[in-house]
């Protein structure tokens, strides 16, 4: 229903209706009593809708100076409606729970995933946008390859160095890399596994290792106070004897308690490490040696493998099949990142956590300050029609209202008998709020 309209209809035609009701008073109609009942049911009509119309034309008039010593009450109060208008958005719109409960309630994080794979994948099934993204990853990686792979070998540098200054660091490390290689080599197909890797490296690695993994072992078999077979066949592996070698990987393959003596001598290597970091002249060493491992394999990264590497990538995204492993491998992604994100705000200490930083940012960006600052730039003519959009014709109801409950009060005046329809209006209006007022309150 358009009230705006029915608002100006329901004024013209009340005063229309007064004025003829007056005019028939004072002419031919003066001691019609008909014409006089309905000239006091009309008046009353009028004051109704005027006091009401008067009243919210008082919210916002004057919007300069005074009338009567009057000023409007929105025009005079502006400072602190937009002060309060600031305070209640953020408290009450952008408090962290509300936000929290948002995400929650309309399942935000899902939807976004959703919309987010479904993007993904129309945009990866389009043969120009795959062209397009190949074309800028290539031309990225050229231009940013050499800086990128630098920046990642300065900060791998950095963090070797600081692990290797660290005993607890390399003991943790070592525990947590024992407990895996123990899990992993249970089952004989993995040892078999290992020992043929072994067996490829060990031309190239085994020569330079071979003081020190002797040294470990030397250590190693004396607290044990033993040698036997294993013990000799690794002094002799160590020393290069290739048919030590592969007695060694033989019995390591087919007898798990091999495994045992094997990372019983890391162990020994590992503490023996520890012991020469805690010798300034043994650490400036390994720092030295890491510098100069990482700086050559920085260096073989992108003088040798960097170009490679680029025309690798190239000839695989130019293949199509290998575009829906791409796809499958991002669906994937998102999922477990939405499924993380999501027991994360679930969890209480997801809510602290959000709860804290959203506090953090909603204070940094001051939306108190903000919403002031914008409704004072408005002017009165601007404010008072933002008001009066978001109250969507309610203003409009209580000034027809008013004039409707102003006829039923002259009509009264016409006849008492008229009181009771009133008083049956009154008593449907009461029982209906006590009804509506219990009805929530069980909710």
């Amino acid at each position: 229903m358009n009230w705006i309209a029915a608002d100006v209809w329901f004024r013209y035609g009340i005063l229309i209706s007064a004025i003829t009701l007056w005019i028939a008073q004072l002419t031919f109609f003066q001691e019609n009593r008909y014409v006089n009942a309905a000239f006091i049911v009309i008046m009353g009509g009028i004051v109704g809708y005027f006091t009401n119309y008067l009243a919210i034309r008082m919210l916002f008039q004057p919007k300069k100076g005074k009338v009567l010593g009057w000023a409007g009450l929105v025009p005079r109060n502006q400072p602190q409606i937009a002060r309060s208008l600031g305070k209640s958005v953020q408290k009450n719109l952008l408090a962290p729970e509300v936000i929290i409960n948002y995400l929650q309630e309309k399942k935000l994080v899902d939807q976004g995933a959703k919309k987010l794979s479904e993007w993904i994948d129309n945009t990866l099934q389009n043969p120009h946008s795959r062209a397009e993204f190949t074309g800028a990853i290539i031309d990225f990686l050229k231009e940013n390859g050499p800086s990128l792979l630098e920046k990642t070998f300065d900060f791998s540098e950095e963090v070797i160095k600081r692990w290797a200054r660290s005993p607890e660091q390399v003991e943790k490390s070592w525990d947590w890399i024992r407990n895996k290689l123990v899990e992993y080599l249970e089952t004989r197909e993995n040892r078999v596994e290992i020992a043929d890797l072994i067996r490829k490296a060990a031309l190239k690695e085994i020569p330079s290792m071979a003081r020190a993994m002797n040294t470990a072992l030397e250590e190693y078999l004396h607290r044990k106070n033993t040698i036997g077979k294993v013990g000799l066949s690794l002094k002799n592996m160590f020393s290069f004897h290739q048919e030590s070698m592969e007695d060694v990987l033989q019995r390591f393959i087919n007898d798990p308690d091999t495994t045992e003596q094997l990372l019983g001598m890391f162990d020994v290597l590992v503490e023996e490490f520890e012991n020469q970091m805690n010798d300034d002249a043994q650490q400036a060493i390994v720092m030295k040696r890491i510098k100069n491992l990482v700086n050559t394999a920085g260096d073989f990264t992108r003088q040798t493998m960097l170009d490679s590497a680029i025309i690798w990538l190239r000839e695989y995204l130019n293949d199509e099949k290998n575009w829906a492993k791409i796809d499958d491998a991002i669906s994937e992604v998102l999922t477990q990142i939405k499924n993380r994100v999501q027991k994360f705000i679930d969890s209480e200490k997801g809510r602290g956590i959000l709860t804290t930083n959203i506090n953090k940012v909603v204070q940094k960006i001051n939306v108190t300050e903000m919403v002031e600052a914008q409704v004072m730039k408005l002017d009165t003519d601007e404010l008072e029609k933002m008001i009066l959009d978001n109250t969507g014709g309610n203003l409009v109801v209580i000034q027809v209202l008013g004039g409707i409950l102003g006829i039923i009060a002259g009509s009264i005046q016409v006849h008492h008998y008229f009181a009771f329809p009133v008083l049956g209006l009154m008593a449907a209006a009461w029982i209906s709020a006590i009804i509506n007022r219990r009805k929530y309150q069980k909710l």
